[in-house]
């Protein structure tokens, strides 16, 4: 019976194929596509102009010694720059200061979930109170330095306040005091940003995943874990990405607090951050080479730990 039925069936479609219709060709250079990928090459393209000679120049002069920045004494120094950068021990040092300055990025992004938090609750004057945390952050970071720099000060409000005569930026008994020091003037007004950011994040977040969370018995953990941080996980991934950047970049606080007038920031170069050692050795003493392999590292430290957040992050938004 099967037999018959397939040989009919065979018959009535004339053991026709089904024809398959061609789709158009996608068109790859529309006017659209054109417009789009002329915008996107603008900043693309003013980098190039402005830096792409600079960076060569950079990237040659790794493997060079020059003069007074004068591009026509280069001459090569079989790679004694970088000889120079793998034993110099303020390298070292620079790279452990710079890493306990760059912890202040991640206590102020704790700072920033726990004050947006409160200030999503529709609390009365939550806007004027946005507005006073975000102040600091648009203030000048040199004139943050130097009022900080008062403050800790022989005679400055610190001392008055503790009623002790420490000079907190000269320590030579203990000159971790300046690194904290720079500590806590990146700490101060760095929460600002993410307050801002983290109440609108807070505020996309569906209020009837909370309800349902509140009938299925869950506590406020459960509720911060499961909703609130998935929820608030494309803003953290951004401000940890920027607080990574920040962090080992820093120099403003460093160049004022702990000014480098012999070549050392400070006592035991307690203010010497990685930047900072480049800029002394590339600046101050016209160390171009050294500080170019310097600037290069610098450059691959910080591609690696971006590299790889953004290599999950990619992996995560695939899975979902």
């Amino acid at each position: 019976m099967a037999n018959n039925v397939s040989v009919a069936m065979t018959e009535e479609c004339g053991n026709k194929a089904p024809v398959q219709q061609k789709l158009p060709k996608k068109r790859i250079f529309t006017a659209n596509n054109l417009i789009c990928w002329f915008i996107v090459a603008i900043p693309l393209i003013g980098f190039l102009v402005f830096n792409g000679f600079t960076i060569g120049v950079s990237f040659v002069s790794m493997f060079c010694d020059m003069e007074y920045n004068q591009l026509n004494t280069l001459t090569w120094n079989n790679y004694a720059n970088f000889v120079e950068a793998f034993t110099n021990p303020k390298v070292l040092k620079s790279i452990g200061v710079t890493l306990i300055i760059a912890s202040a990025q991640f206590v102020s992004l704790a700072i920033a979930i726990i004050i947006a938090g409160f200030l999503s609750q529709n609390i009365k004057g939550k806007r004027i109170f946005q507005t006073l945390y975000f102040v600091p952050y648009i203030c000048s970071s040199v004139a943050v330095a130097i009022m900080w720099k008062v403050i800790f000060g022989h005679h400055g409000a610190l001392n008055a306040i503790v009623g002790g005569e420490t000079d907190w930026l000269n320590n030579l008994e203990n000159p971790r005091t300046l690194t904290w020091a720079i500590w806590t003037t990146i700490v101060w007004p760095s929460p600002g940003y993410g307050i801002v950011m983290y109440c609108a994040a807070f505020s996309a977040i569906n209020p009837a995943l909370y309800e349902a969370a509140d009938l299925d018995g869950a506590n406020a953990f459960q509720k911060f874990w499961n909703i609130t941080l998935p929820g608030i996980s494309n803003i953290t991934f951004f401000l940890v990405l920027a607080g990574i950047s920040a962090g080992l970049t820093c120099f403003d606080q460093a160049n004022v607090l702990a000014p480098a007038t012999d070549g050392n920031a400070g006592p035991d170069n307690a203010g010497l951050t990685f930047m900072y050692h480049i800029y002394i050795e590339g600046v101050q003493f016209g160390h171009m080479g050294y500080a170019s392999v310097l600037s290069w590292a610098m450059f691959v430290i910080m591609m690696i730990p971006a590299g790889v957040m953004i290599k999950k992050r990619v992996i995560e938004l695939e899975d979902k």
